[in-house]
């Protein structure tokens, strides 16, 4: 079988970067994790992240510079280093985006073996379940995530996006897919990596929606805050935008089976508000 190359960034992530190595470890031939604040700005929330990924003897640990004003910028720069110091970099293995948010059940790890030794794909995007304010509530969207390296002179050129277009595309449908937690990360951060995420490219909408939406949003008034929504960006839904998918009544999805062993262990599934988790609201 290919090899797989697990690439894990992470920033201001202490209360995930445990399970997120775990997970890698097990799913990953070579796991490479860069720890670093991608922009200045972002500088502002080191904690022990880097110290815990230290603890891990069988990763290739990596600390990033803040050297780009940009994040978009900043993270493709992390993770073409990670190639330029991975011992598996090479035709024919794949690249696994792991973000220390982002978790798989096993039955997605051997769905994503499957597809890999079939040799029929090049690229797999993964459908996921996007967690808002805890792990019941949740929005529908799917983002890219596995590459096959068809040379290794390719590249990452913004954030998660590859220089070559894939061909032979497969979708993880979300019945295996991720468990994507963002929302429940700090969103002190999202706040300030959306400010300086895009280079030309202001993003007060965003900006706005995290200070007005998401920190009051309640479940008992769901039909009030996603009027509020619609009123602010015109959207039916919790999310500003089209990118991330409620349910036919613009209402987010509830979702009350097992989350993957890694969270399953950490005890997360039982916080009922990640905001308070954080002390931000």
């Amino acid at each position: 079988m290919n090899k797989i190359i697990g690439l894990l960034k992470a920033w201001g992530a202490e209360d995930w970067i445990r399970p997120a190595i775990k997970q890698a470890l097990e799913y990953c031939d070579e796991v490479i994790v860069a720890i670093g604040a991608y922009t200045p700005q972002l500088g502002e929330f080191e904690d022990d992240t880097y110290n815990i990924c230290k603890e891990y003897r069988d990763i290739k640990l990596l600390k990033c510079e803040a050297s780009k004003q940009y994040v978009c910028q900043a993270v493709a720069d992390a993770h073409n280093n990670m190639l330029k110091n991975s011992e598996l970099h090479g035709q024919g293995n794949w690249l696994w985006i792991l973000d220390v948010d982002e978790f798989y059940p096993d039955s997605a790890y051997e769905e994503i073996k499957t597809i890999i030794e079939s040799n029929k794909y090049d690229f797999i995007r993964v459908e996921e379940k996007f967690f808002f304010i805890n792990m019941q509530h949740y929005l529908e969207a799917s983002h890219g995530r596995l590459i096959r390296v068809e040379d290794t002179k390719d590249f990452f050129v913004s954030v998660n996006d590859w220089s070559r277009k894939p061909k032979t595309p497969y979708l993880l449908s979300r019945r295996t897919g991720m468990f994507h937690y963002s929302m429940l990360a700090d969103t002190r951060i999202h706040r300030v990596r959306w400010e300086t995420e895009y280079p030309g490219t202001a993003q007060p909408h965003k900006v706005k929606w995290l200070d007005k939406i998401y920190p009051n949003y309640e479940f008992e008034k769901e039909d009030y805050w996603i009027e509020q929504n619609l009123k602010m960006f015109g959207i039916k839904s919790p999310w500003f935008n089209k990118g991330m998918t409620p349910n036919e009544d613009g209402k987010l999805f509830i979702y009350t089976g097992q989350h993957p062993k890694f969270i399953e262990e950490i005890g997360y599934p039982k916080v009922k508000d990640f905001r308070k988790f954080y002390d931000v609201k």
